[in-house]
């Protein structure tokens, strides 16, 4: 067994994982990444808006 045998088994390996999960897939699971960003930044923009407020309403922060 040779390394050539080895990589061209890794190769066949990956070739099928990616056209037995991802060809059905679609652009499934690039919608869910897209989607959770969104809402990952509507979460982070809301906690800044609360933080924001917070040292607003502190009169002892150094500005």
């Amino acid at each position: 067994m040779s390394s050539a045998d080895i990589f061209y088994g890794l190769g066949d390996i990956a070739y099928w994982a990616f056209e037995n999960t991802l060809e059905p897939l679609g652009d499934m699971p690039w919608i869910v990444v897209l989607i959770f960003g969104f809402v990952a930044f509507a979460y982070w923009m809301k906690r800044q808006m609360d933080y924001n407020k917070i040292a607003e309403a502190d009169p002892n922060q150094i500005k």
